[in-house]
């Protein structure tokens, strides 16, 4: 780090965390410019509330937060014997560095004292801070920077390798007595505990708008956040909610909806979710029975679909979505994590729906962890087209589909938990295009580590899975349980004759574009798969049925689903005796069960989700 750190600002500490304890998390930390003597060495680090789901340029002062770090050193320097250094600087109190044990002690600008001292390995994780709550240390409103860096042999001046300017972590002023910009004060109204500011409906929200978790929020018709138009990153208009927020809706057909001039910055944390929810969520709502009664969360971005022109228009809402003929599929619409969307999906008329989520032509760029939708009406996640990624996904009690895409979705989805408790539909629902079914990009999302709970109160035409309109799927490691109804269509329904001939003319010739591999599904749900020579699942005299696909799966079997624990969805014996063959793209956490969730003892859905209907 040398003297050129007296030239810049920085922060740290360095306390080392587990890889695997960050790698199961959808965000990518910021990456960092590298300085000293190992060019080829790489850096990245930033500041969190909620482990890694998210990164963030300003922490809210009432929620714990983190600021961390990955080193990962220059080849030759792996298995060398180093030193990890972290020096900071927190506001205007001066420079530290980070010695063994966690001490920090003044820093001179000059000495290289490491925190801590090992053999370096391919990728080094650094905690910087740990569960800083800015409120309760006093440093509310300051700005904390660091530097982290490595160093081998006994010279730390000349091996020494740094982040060449530091990452930093804004933590927030305390939060105002009086309602955010662009939100006015309900006098005498409160809602989960907290006085009421209320969202402007109608006219688009045009300037950045901050909801502060001191605070409940309430709207009354459609809100809508930036302009409907194909927007810049960097111009997008930006909603932030902070951890421990509740936005409520009143009953009807209200939505919140991110156009593709706009972004949602949803960032709760395990022990404070972000709740979305209808205003009467309140002590004493019938949970298994209260669905449809507000609009949703619509969010829309400019990635690709295929539909003739690029473009889509938001049932509902009626606003555009998608790229056109110049689309952005790494495009970034904000990121949601630890949130709940609670009794959402107002529906118009039949062919006019709002789902719980709605994400509409949305791009890579977009963070999407950790988010539930409960009891929701008509679709519990909806993905029209686009690229966005997602993990841990919990879908509950949704009276139709809990997943459903369409023109030409080819995101990434890993750790996806389905529990259809009531009167819902199919688990997955799946078309590339209902007009063109051939229409290309092909709808082809990569599914790992997918359970899907089934019930007999499901409706007597839902299924595990409907894969129609051409759609593909490359779908693995996954579990069906629970019960499915007996019906003509089959557990597994298979339909449409271009889904048939573009995923092989034969059983033979199947050629992995509509798969489900190293895979279990239920004994029950296996005698209900569509075998018939004329079914609803098939062509008349189509090439092949459900039975005959699922027989050719790779590593995929019948037998027994044991699930249960806590919530009824975690992983028994027989099941973690399977083995996963998780997807090699580095996106996906290279974990070592089939389904959704390992144990009770690792259930990622306790502690944030809501799980009162049972």
């Amino acid at each position: 780090m040398k003297k050129e750190l007296l030239k810049t600002s920085a922060l740290a500490t360095g306390v080392a965390l587990a890889l695997a304890s960050m790698s199961s998390h959808a965000a990518t930390q910021p990456s960092l410019a590298t300085a000293g003597a190992a060019t080829t060495a790489t850096f990245s680090g930033g500041a969190t509330v909620n482990g890694g789901a998210s990164y963030l340029a300003e922490v809210p002062a009432e929620v714990a937060a983190d600021l961390v770090a990955t080193i990962t050193p220059a080849a030759a320097d792996v298995g060398k014997k180093g030193g990890i250094v972290v020096i900071a600087e927190v506001g205007n109190l001066g420079f530290f560095t980070k010695l063994s044990g966690g001490i920090w002690v003044p820093w001179d600008g000059a000495s290289i004292l490491p925190t801590v001292t090992k053999t370096l390995t391919e990728s080094e994780s650094v905690s910087v801070l740990d569960d800083l709550i800015g409120n309760d240390t006093s440093l509310a409103g300051l700005t904390i920077k660091a530097y982290v860096g490595y160093y081998t042999g006994d010279n730390p001046l000349s091996t020494i390798t740094y982040t060449a300017a530091p990452m930093e972590m804004k933590i927030a002023e305390k939060a105002a007595d009086t309602c955010p910009t662009n939100t006015t004060a309900l006098s005498g109204v409160t809602f989960a505990g907290k006085s009421v500011c209320q969202l402007p409906s109608g006219d688009p929200i045009l300037t950045d708008t901050h909801l502060t978790n001191n605070f409940s929020y309430f709207f009354d018709g459609n809100v809508f956040i930036g302009a409907d138009e194909d927007t810049a990153v960097a111009d997008k208009v930006k909603l932030t909610i902070d951890a421990g927020t509740t936005i409520f809706a009143t009953e009807g057909a209200a939505a919140l909806t991110v156009r593709r001039g706009g972004m949602i910055f949803a960032n709760g944390t395990k022990d404070h979710p972000v709740i979305m929810t209808s205003e009467l969520d309140v002590e004493g709502i019938d949970a298994l029975n209260t669905r449809g009664k507000w609009g949703g969360l619509v969010v829309s971005g400019s990635a690709t679909l295929n539909s003739a022109d690029g473009f889509g228009v938001n049932e509902g809402v009626g606003d555009t979505y998608g790229g056109g003929a110049a689309p952005r599929d790494d495009d970034s619409s904000g990121s949601l994590t630890y949130l709940q969307i609670k009794y959402a999906g107002y529906a118009f008329s039949p062919t006019n729906e709002l789902n719980s989520l709605a994400l509409s032509g949305v791009g890579s760029g977009t963070v999407v962890d950790y988010v539930q939708t409960h009891n929701g009406a008509d679709d519990g996640i909806e993905l029209y087209g686009g690229t966005v990624d997602a993990k841990h996904l919990l879908i509950t009690g949704t009276d139709d589909d809990a997943l459903d895409w369409v023109l030409g979705y080819s995101g990434r989805i890993q750790h996806l938990l389905i529990d259809q408790t009531t009167a819902g539909d199919n688990c997955i629902e799946a078309d590339n295009l209902g007009a063109n079914p051939t229409a290309t990009p092909r709808s082809m999302p990569t599914i790992s580590n997918l359970t899907c709970v089934g019930s007999s109160g499901m409706s007597g035409s839902g299924h595990a899975f409907e894969l129609k309109a051409g759609t593909g799927m490359k779908l693995s490691n996954s579990v069906l349980g629970g019960t499915f109804p007996a019906g003509n269509e089959g557990c597994i329904r298979i339909a449409g004759t271009d889904t048939f001939t573009q995923s092989g003319e034969s059983i033979a010739t199947l050629n992995g574009t509509l798969e489900m591999r190293d895979s279990r599904i239920t004994t029950q749900c296996a005698e209900n798969l569509e075998g018939g020579s004329v079914s609803l699942s098939k062509p008349a005299n189509g090439p092949w049925n459900a039975s005959d696909w699922f027989g050719a799966q790779t590593n995929s079997s019948i037998g027994t689903v044991d699930l249960g624990g806590t919530n009824g969805w975690a992983n028994g014996s027989a099941l973690n005796a399977l083995p996963a063959n998780i997807p090699a793209d580095a996106f996906f956490d290279k974990v070592d069960y089939i389904g959704a969730v390992k144990d009770d003892s690792s259930d990622w859905t306790k502690g944030w989700s809501f799980t009162g209907y049972k």
